[in-house]
């Protein structure tokens, strides 16, 4: 009897030793705002609307866990889910669980190795010197100067080096016959010291060019760089963001710029004020579509009450101004040069 006490308890302490070796955390963002918007049809109509995805974050559920597999190595993975706030339906239509995150990996003292669904390169490292640090990612200009927000197949290395993050990304395009079709390699620095943040990063893909059935891969590149500089409570940022996109007659360009000013005020206060801008010269520029010459200017200001450390009051309000096929485009076309936003509501973390 005693042995079967003494084996019960020595198992006790086997399992229990084995789940402090391993750990999941659930997390997520629950976000509820307005917005209304002017001059979204070209009759000048005003439109208000619920985030559902978020206004000022976008709407997440996540698990991450790790476990420790000894001489400082441990396995790790991330699942992470958005969802419509308003209807509770995930935040796409093709039915992906998963759309946010999801890759496993290793991290030891050399860096992190993870796998799967990940946030590219050029999106973790704008993130640095973004004025609004990719809130409101449904107005700003961040998300979409960051060469896709995410990869699938993606193969990526993150390196702590001191002051210097390093990174380096390879997702696999599947194409038989072809390593480079189909398939995106990026690397992106960020150097964070004191006061200082700096970051650049380099894209390089050949997606397929058009819908058709035929195999025609060409050449895009992305390149961004960009800083910030905190003085006490106040951070100014700046970026730049250039981007080319071989197409079938021509070469497609973006650019992005932005500056913003952001200051952690008292009593739970935080004010930003940000301009983004984006120029887009396509070759495919027709009647229908906002194509050919276009520029966009965002003037935008928010401000941010903390009610604790996981839920926060925001507004914000935007002017955007818009010039050549911005201004006159879409599949239904717009025919306004200006537009003007307000925007409201509640985020809780947990």
């Amino acid at each position: 009897m005693k042995h079967k006490i003494f084996a019960v308890a020595a198992m006790a302490v086997l399992s229990g030793g084995a789940m402090a070796q391993s750990s999941v955390i659930t997390y997520g963002s629950f976000d509820g705002g307005l917005r209304d918007q002017t001059n979204v049809n070209a009759a000048g109509d005003s439109q208000l609307t619920m985030g559902s995805n978020g206004t000022y974050r976008s709407n997440r559920l996540g698990f991450k866990g790790s476990e420790a597999l000894g001489e400082g190595l441990s396995a790790t993975f991330v699942l992470e889910a958005g969802f419509n706030g308003g209807t509770g339906a995930l935040n796409n239509t093709t039915g992906v669980l998963f759309q946010r995150e999801a890759h496993v990996g290793v991290d030891g003292r050399y860096g992190a190795l993870d796998v799967g669904h990940n946030y590219t390169v050029a999106y973790r490292t704008n993130s640095a010197f973004d004025p609004f640090n990719y809130r409101y990612p449904g107005i700003t200009y961040a998300l979409s100067a960051s060469a896709g927000t995410r990869k699938d197949n993606d193969i990526q290395y993150t390196g702590k080096f001191g002051d210097l993050t390093a990174r380096a990304a390879w997702s696999l395009g599947e194409v038989a016959d072809s390593t480079s079709n189909g398939s995106t390699r990026a690397v992106g620095a960020v150097y964070a010291s004191g006061p200082v943040k700096l970051g650049a990063s380099y894209t390089t893909a050949r997606p397929k060019n058009g819908t058709g059935a035929s195999a025609d891969y060409r050449d895009f590149t992305n390149y961004s760089m960009g800083g910030a500089y905190s003085i006490g409570a106040l951070t100014a940022s700046v970026g730049y963001i250039n981007q080319k996109q071989q197409a079938a007659t021509a070469e497609d360009t973006s650019q992005w710029n932005w500056a913003g000013l952001s200051y952690k005020m008292a009593r739970g206060f935080s004010l930003t004020g940000a301009w983004y801008r984006v120029q887009a010269v396509n070759s495919a520029s027709t009647a229908s579509v906002a194509a050919g010459d276009s520029t966009k200017n965002l003037y935008m200001t928010g401000i941010t009450y903390s009610l604790s450390a996981r839920t926060l009051l925001y507004s914000e309000v935007d002017v955007t101004r818009l010039k050549g096929g911005y201004a006159a485009g879409g599949t239904v076309k717009l025919n306004q040069s200006r537009q003007t936003g307000l925007s409201a509501g509640i985020n809780h973390t947990f």
